[in-house]
């Protein structure tokens, strides 16, 4: 880890350096023993919403695929079943940090963060944060991946790695 809490390993994509002063505290996540899709980044509306309704919208308690209907999401993968968080507290909130604010006791899969990233750049990125392996360590990929990731690192079909892009090589997913 940097001294802003980043992950800086040698495999696959770098992990980017906050533009930003990192905050240096936050509140634990919440609990839960499935993903999480937390909101880091706070000036677009919009594209909130647009990003929450292109995942399938998200029901009175705050998860998004709660139905539990296992329809292919638009443009492949699997759908995302997940607790979002919302919250202002969280914005600005560096990937490294991540690991340290999940709660003992439930297995939460995976964390994917809505950044600046997710709102400025084409297929609305995720950024995925590897809580178990290398914990901090960064998995950029489209949202509509999201799912398939969480699904695939619940029942250990695929590690994390699986989902960070080397440096020149295209993402499986595309091909």
């Amino acid at each position: 880890m940097d001294t802003h809490g980043t992950y800086q390993g040698g495999r696959g994509r770098p992990a980017f350096t906050p533009s930003v002063p990192v905050r240096g505290v936050f509140p634990a996540l919440p609990a839960a023993d499935a993903a999480l899709l937390v909101r880091t980044e706070f000036g677009d509306e919009a594209g909130w919403r647009a990003l929450l309704v292109s995942l399938g919208g998200v029901d009175e308690d705050s998860w998004i695929g709660a139905d539990g209907a296992a329809d292919e999401p638009p443009g492949g993968g699997y759908p995302l079943r997940a607790l979002v968080v919302d919250d202002p507290v969280f914005d600005g909130l560096a990937p490294g940090q991540v690991p340290a604010l999940v709660p003992p006791g439930k297995h939460t899969p995976l964390v994917t963060l809505a950044d600046v990233r997710t709102f400025t750049e084409p297929g609305r990125p995720l950024t995925a944060v590897d809580l178990y392996d290398a914990p901090g360590h960064i998995a950029v990929l489209p949202a509509r991946m999201a799912g398939s990731m969480a699904c695939n690192l619940e029942i250990s079909n695929m590690d994390f790695h699986s989902y960070v892009l080397e440096d020149g090589t295209e993402p499986w997913w595309d091909n």
